[in-house]
């Protein structure tokens, strides 16, 4: 059964990470507590450059049709997606960053839930990410350089972190390794964010 997470795991080395090679965190519940069906995993590193998110899923995704791998792509949720959400320790300005199964991504900094600090999407420079993805499933990484994330978010060991996917378009079931309650699924909850935890 999954676990309401109090805090988010996250590898830390001195040394650059490959982020392919991040241990993952299963997530067995969907936001409802329905089984998720096929398996499915994301990971977390921190080295002294970048951090690094990792998401698998052994079935097909179906991806926004302008998603371009290692390319800046706005709306991706609204098909098939990997997320995480990185909060500031103290109050609630927070990062979203998208991924796709193929590998194309998008961010947004929010100073509150759901309010932008900027209403122009503008990448994050230096990002790179990778994606494989067949009929038998998907593997995808980012590598984030640390260098980029806005101070706004004071990233550091007291930072709050989320996974969350959205699955299975067009019908859509969404996923939090942290539960932020019932009701409609609502990702952008920073308050409820764990704080991460070295491995």
């Amino acid at each position: 059964m999954q676990t309401n997470f109090k805090e988010m795991l996250i590898t830390i080395s001195s040394s650059p990470l490959d982020p392919l090679e991040l241990p993952l965190t299963p997530l067995s519940l969907d936001w409802y507590g329905e089984e998720s069906g096929p398996p499915l995993g994301f990971g977390f590193g921190l080295d002294p450059g970048n951090l690094h998110f990792r998401a698998v899923r052994a079935a097909p995704a179906l991806i926004h049709p302008a998603a371009r791998p290692g390319q800046f792509t706005a709306e991706l949720w609204k098909y098939d997606v990997a997320e995480f959400f990185l909060a500031h320790p103290d109050h609630d300005a927070y990062l979203e960053f998208n991924l796709a199964p193929n590998g194309a991504w998008w961010s947004c900094l929010f100073s509150a839930p759901l309010e932008r600090v900027s209403p122009d999407d503008a990448p994050l420079p230096g990002v790179v990410t990778r994606g494989v993805h067949t009929a038998s499933g998907w593997e995808v990484s980012a590598s984030l350089p640390l260098a980029s994330l806005p101070e706004a978010l004071d990233v550091g060991p007291r930072s709050r972190l989320n996974a969350t996917f959205i699955l299975d378009s067009p019908r859509q079931r969404f996923f939090t390794a942290t539960p932020l309650g019932p009701g409609k699924p609502n990702f952008h909850q920073p308050s409820l964010f764990p704080s991460i935890e070295a491995r």
